[in-house]
């Protein structure tokens, strides 16, 4: 209990400062490919004793202005997630690109799925689509939200489409506005 109290506290001081910082964002040049392998090491990394996911990374090397920390944050919470609502053995397959509709990262899964009537509440603060995983998964229900938050920060959205059984993808849209050279 202590641990989950913790993740909350964690998780809500994130959201509030995100919430309430102006609109100004550091310069830094984000290698996103090199981001997501990162976030993909540190998933692995993460998993409870014995499970195991297949996370791979894909895609253009790209780089975006913006928190390097901050989409860290975001990309973690998304790759979190995946990881936590696919099966064991499951893929998660990361993937950066761009074309002239933007800057783009995936992350797709072959997890349980969310059902349709979700999708549109998902990046409410402790909204779940069914109360009795939280215990479960461990999560305080806020990773989405925070995610959202960053995308707003960087004036990207979040685009999430999903099929019960199929599985999952969150995809974050950037402006080529900020795309950057590496």
């Amino acid at each position: 209990h202590a641990a989950r109290m913790e993740w909350l506290i964690r998780d809500l001081l994130e959201l509030s400062r995100l919430e309430t910082l102006n609109n100004s964002l550091p310069d830094e040049t984000v290698d996103l490919k090199s981001l997501a392998k990162l976030v993909a090491s540190e998933a692995v990394d993460a998993l409870p004793e014995g499970q195991r996911r297949h996370i791979t990374c894909q895609g253009e090397a790209l780089a975006i202005l913006g928190s390097r920390f901050e989409l860290h944050s975001a990309m973690l919470n998304l790759v979190v997630n995946a990881c936590k609502y696919t099966e064991q053995e499951g893929e998660i397959v990361i993937t950066c690109w761009h074309s002239e509709k933007g800057i783009f990262v995936s992350v797709k899964d072959n997890g349980m799925g969310i059902a349709k009537a979700h999708i549109p509440r998902l990046t409410e603060r402790f909204y779940r689509t069914d109360q009795s995983r939280s215990v479960n998964t461990g999560g305080t229900g806020l990773g989405l939200a925070i995610v959202k938050h960053v995308l707003l920060r960087h004036d990207a959205k979040l685009e999430i489409s999903s099929e019960l059984g199929e599985g999952s993808e969150f995809v974050c849209r950037f402006p080529l506005s900020r795309l950057s050279v590496l």
